[in-house]
């Protein structure tokens, strides 16, 4: 936390958790931006760093944005915040899936319904865009960060095990440790 924290109502962070779940059918990384603005910016029960530090650290386990807003929910209002936060992250699709069931398969022969969700696709892609280059901003702040981007990216496309990923994230995390103890001593 930080100072001139806000602590949202429990409320708050299902409707929040409830507005994300909504808008996963574009994919989880949809939640991102929404959970983003929710936390930092609009909330401000988590600080910029904070959000970062956790979407890195949920990315090494399994169903990581799902972990990751039970974080953002435990951050703003404790174990009761993350209940209620993930509640409302689950429950749309929860709701569409026994409810809509019909309905959705009908949907998918409608070839009318397959043009609007391509826009629908085209304006997640530039969300999700807009919301890595702004958490890019936050994160890439200096040369040595700069280069263990780089080196992270590159060695991301050319492992393609599974554990790579995990494995690349704590190398980095040692590397900017060390880093850091070496300018700051």
């Amino acid at each position: 936390m930080f100072s001139g924290v806000v602590i949202p109502s429990t409320y708050l962070l299902f409707f929040s958790g409830l507005k994300s779940g909504l808008l996963t059918f574009g994919g989880a990384y949809t939640v991102i931006p929404f959970l983003q603005n929710d936390a930092v910016v609009a909330g401000a029960w988590m600080t910029n760093q904070q959000f970062l530090d956790g979407l890195a650290l949920s990315s090494i386990l399994p169903a990581p944005l799902i972990i990751f807003s039970t974080f953002v929910g435990y951050v703003g209002g404790g174990p009761l915040g993350a209940l209620a936060i993930t509640t409302g992250i689950f429950l749309p699709a929860f709701a569409f899936t026994l409810l809509g069931h019909n309905f959705f398969e009908k949907v998918i022969e409608n070839k009318a319904m397959h043009a609007f969700l391509d826009g629908v696709t085209a304006g997640v892609v530039g969300i999700i865009g807009i919301t890595s280059l702004n958490l890019f901003q936050s994160a890439v702040v200096d040369l040595d960060s700069v280069i263990i981007f780089i080196v992270s990216l590159f060695l991301v496309y050319w492992l393609k095990a599974k554990w790579s990923v995990a494995v690349i994230m704590l190398v980095a995390e040692v590397i900017g440790v060390m880093a850091h103890l070496m300018y700051n001593y």
